[in-house]
């Protein structure tokens, strides 16, 4: 009777086959015994936690009942058991699951480590096949959140078709300032900040793919732009504090520089089904883009859309990834409150 406790789920635990021959008991009346502590009206949620069935092999092949008892199974089983040498045996049994669960959490610690830093050999293979296993789990998870973002993913790269990268500037236009304010802007959210004469922005921010950096030869001088998805980022970050673009006024009669914008165009029937919205969503996107200010007033095109002709030769507005993107902002806003 040396292995009083064993190990079994990573949890330190007895047998009933075990007890019965420690405590020189019936395995039957100790089966009952657990049986009617399983069975009982009070606790017995509490029970099935303490006591697991399972079965074992006897020497004729034939397959019988028995149980697992946690720490506290074996205490609630073997308080009943009386007498100098039951004592005996509740002390030993004690001292050998004090020694298995500082075994399991020894274990634990180095199944914890990195494989490379445990000096055992067993052990250290032991721990790199279970490193493998976990990294095969995190792989399949991040297949699994990616099924479900594809469709997101999917629906933006509408918007962001144009893979260049943009200065701040061009983006600080749009917003009635200067590159420089615009920088100082992103700084105090702290998304960027300044070493010597250059920007950097900060690691919080480095995986996103917001940024890239051109280097002018042959000096090497290295430059930060932005992304297609850094644009937006800036653009939903702007939103979020009330700042909103700087669109054309009827005042604004002096010659404007041409747009410079390669990306697609979207009419309002496409953007409608892109967002799974009904036919008469597509009146309503253009009465949208009017009540933003979108459209050009003394041009036929600007960075969020142009006016062209359909097939029939009637006018029509179509919208770059820009002005879609402030299309279906207000669209999902409005979603928000009708809950639809």
């Amino acid at each position: 009777m040396n292995d009083l406790v064993i190990m079994n789920n990573h949890q330190a635990v007895t047998t009933s086959l075990i007890l019965a021959e420690a405590f020189n008991k019936n395995h039957r009346d100790v089966l009952e015994k657990i049986s009617s502590k399983i069975n009982s009206a009070e606790n017995s949620a509490q029970y099935k936690k303490m006591f697991v069935e399972e079965t074992y092999t006897d020497k004729s092949g034939k397959q019988n009942k028995m149980y697992y008892l946690n720490r506290d199974g074996f205490t609630f089983i073997a308080m009943g058991f009386t007498g100098r040498k039951a004592d005996e045996f509740k002390l030993k049994y004690i001292d050998a699951f004090n020694k298995m669960e500082e075994q399991i959490k020894r274990t634990y610690v180095i199944q914890k480590q990195d494989s490379y830093m445990i000096t055992d050999p067993v052990q250290r293979a032991k721990r790199w096949i279970e490193e493998q296993e976990e990294h095969q789990v995190k792989l399949d998870e991040e297949v699994r959140k990616n099924e479900i973002l594809q469709p997101k993913a999917d629906k933006y790269d509408r918007y962001l078709s144009n893979k260049g990268l943009i200065t701040i500037t061009e983006i600080a236009k749009e917003y009635g300032m200067s590159g420089v304010k615009l920088n100082q802007f992103l700084r105090d959210k702290r998304v960027i900040y300044k070493r010597g004469n250059k920007w950097f922005i900060y690691q919080k921010y480095a995986n996103e793919r917001y940024v890239g950096y051109e280097v002018y030869l042959p000096e090497g001088r290295r430059s930060l732009k932005w992304t297609p998805e850094g644009e937006m980022f800036i653009r939903e970050l702007l939103e979020n504090n009330n700042i909103k673009p700087v669109l054309e006024q009827p005042q604004q009669l002096t010659v404007q520089e041409p747009v410079k914008y390669s990306g697609k165009y979207y009419t309002a029937s496409a953007i409608a089904f892109n967002l799974g919205l009904s036919e008469e969503w597509i009146m309503k996107i253009g009465e949208i883009a009017n009540e933003l200010h979108i459209k050009p007033r003394f041009s036929n095109e600007n960075i969020y859309c142009r006016k062209t002709l359909n097939d029939n030769g009637f006018p029509r507005w179509e919208y770059t990834q820009y002005g879609a993107a402030l299309i279906e902002n207000e669209i999902n806003k409005f979603r928000l409150v009708k809950q639809i």
